[in-house]
């Protein structure tokens, strides 16, 4: 069944769905595939789809005006991705998706989304906990980049992110800790990767 690992996720959340909930996930979710580094959606484009990653592994950022990059977010096997605030308001998207692998991801549209929330309550009930998880992410987030030292920053996410260091490099992990490739190269030799 192609939605095995859409199913499991739903299961480990601990809301298991009927087999009518099972049969509205293998019609509203289609899969995708994108190469490594390719463009899932650019900035300034509507965010029309929620995707949730199969395999591999794919990132949020945004450039300033000086082409400057600021990842926000990696989404790796079953995690969730979308651009909030382009979904639900309809508006131009401020960040890029893009793949850093080569990766395959289920998406549901958002007509299909709506249809789906509105017929099943156990999917209301899990994007109401994957709303609530990226809140909780944000908060922590904010904090991590504004309260720890570059050094701090490397050593906090390498030893949450362990599996993540190893398929995503320094420069791109920077963008994420919102310091130098340089710094971050330093710094990661104290401790073990």
């Amino acid at each position: 069944m192609q939605d095995l690992p859409l199913l499991k996720f739903f299961e480990q959340a601990k809301l298991p769905f009927t087999s009518l909930e099972e049969a509205l996930v293998e019609k509203y979710f289609s899969q995708e595939s994108f190469k490594k580094n390719e463009i899932i959606l650019n900035a300034g484009e509507v965010c029309k789809k929620i995707y949730f990653v199969k395999k591999g592994l794919i990132r949020t950022f945004h450039a300033n005006v000086n082409g400057t990059e600021f990842t926000r977010l990696f989404a790796k096997e079953n995690d969730f991705c979308t651009i909030l605030i382009s979904f639900t308001e309809k508006i131009g998207s401020p960040a890029t998706i893009q793949s850093l692998e080569d990766t395959d991801i289920f998406t549901i549209k958002k007509s299909d989304f709506l249809e789906f929330t509105k017929i099943s309550q156990c999917a209301r009930d899990i994007y109401t906990k994957i709303l609530e998880d990226y809140q909780n992410f944000q908060i922590g987030r904010l904090e991590f980049l504004t309260t720890l030292s570059p050094k701090e920053k490397v050593q906090k996410f390498l030893a949450e992110n362990s599996d993540l260091e190893k398929r995503i490099s320094d420069k791109i992990i920077a963008t994420y800790l919102q310091i130098t490739p340089e710094t971050y190269s330093r710094c990661k030799k104290h401790f073990k990767v």
